[in-house]
């Protein structure tokens, strides 16, 4: 039901937890160290993130190997994933992010950010959070999604359709 494409899933090693009815989300850190495997319950929805410190920024490790200058940003790895299979590089903060994380960002050398968080108060708080805590040498815009829902509820042409605005 999600956008997310097969060529996109062998890439990224996605799997199945049979005991546990979860999708898996490998997850290396910004080195290239695989530091867990984190778990989304297909049928409650809720994700199982293993105790990392710092909690490490899923694809970030891509984006950085394949130089990127442009990442989009998203809470959830599903909706990073779903950037991917749209052509979109894209990582996920596992929420709105943490002051690692964003200690993480600051030293990645990508300076060029577009937030894409969800369409709730909560994704309203996290891409205020970011631009507080990066706006300085990045350049960040974002993209109001609609309200009530996320990236990987909206199409390929609902999601390119949709403004981008400077912060």
């Amino acid at each position: 039901k999600r956008h997310i494409i097969k060529p996109v899933i062998d890439y990224f090693r996605l799997g199945y937890n049979v005991q546990t009815n979860s999708v898996t989300f490998p997850c290396w850190d910004q080195h290239d160290n695989l530091v867990g495997i984190f778990e989304r319950n297909i049928s409650t929805k809720r994700f199982k993130i293993p105790e990392i410190y710092p909690k490490p920024v899923y694809l970030l490790n891509e984006c950085i190997k394949n130089n990127y200058t442009t990442v989009y940003v998203c809470e959830s790895q599903i909706n990073a994933l779903t950037c991917w299979s749209y052509g979109i590089p894209a990582i996920a903060l596992f929420g709105t992010g943490s002051s690692e994380q964003y200690e993480i960002l600051r030293k990645c050398g990508i300076r060029n950010y577009v937030l894409c968080f969800d369409g709730d108060e909560a994704g309203d708080k996290g891409r205020e959070k970011f631009i507080k805590n990066l706006q300085l040498n990045n350049m960040i815009s974002f993209i109001n999604v609609p309200r009530g829902k996320d990236v990987n509820d909206l199409s390929y042409n609902e999601f390119i359709s949709l403004p981008v605005y400077f912060a």
